[in-house]
């Protein structure tokens, strides 16, 4: 009968497991090795996201080309999740497009709902992207939207 004593190390982002023990002589042995395990155990799982997003919503006048300032913009996000219970949409203030024509919402990566219902009724959905910039343009009275994803850390359209 063997007496030895078993440590799994794991390499986080590797995920390498080595086995190391004694042999029946007392010496310490290491092998590379895939573990399984015999038992019944219970997982969960959790995650944080640690990444920002963000969107620029940008409202033109389909007709004239030009942008269209101090129009409301209505918002909710519901935040990006790994476990199985959805969390609720959150209701963020109403944001006004400056005077470019531009309403900025952001930081939290999810699903965004935008609302414009001053000129008509007008709703976008769109989704953020870590550390890039969603750009949003909603042409009114066409409804003609479009989407592009900036690069990398690029905070602009």
């Amino acid at each position: 009968m063997v007496a030895a004593l078993l440590v799994v190390a794991v390499l986080a982002g590797a995920g390498v497991g080595y086995l190391v023990g004694m042999n029946e002589s007392g010496n310490q042995t290491s092998k590379g090795a895939t573990t399984t395990s015999n038992t019944s155990t219970s997982t969960s799982t959790e995650c944080t996201v640690n990444a920002e997003g963000q969107v620029l919503l940008l409202v033109l006048n389909s007709t004239s080309g030009k942008s269209i300032p101090d129009a409301p913009v209505q918002a909710q996000v519901t935040p990006f999740y790994c476990n199985s219970t959805p969390p609720s949409a959150i209701s963020l203030n109403t944001t006004m497009t400056n005077s470019t024509g531009y309403a900025e919402f952001g930081a939290d990566l999810g699903v965004y709902h935008l609302t414009l219902n001053t000129y008509g009724n007008y709703f976008v959905f769109v989704s953020t992207l870590p550390e890039q910039t969603t750009c949003v343009t909603l042409s009114i009275p066409s409804g003609e939207t479009t989407i592009k994803y900036s690069g990398s850390f690029q905070f602009s359209c």
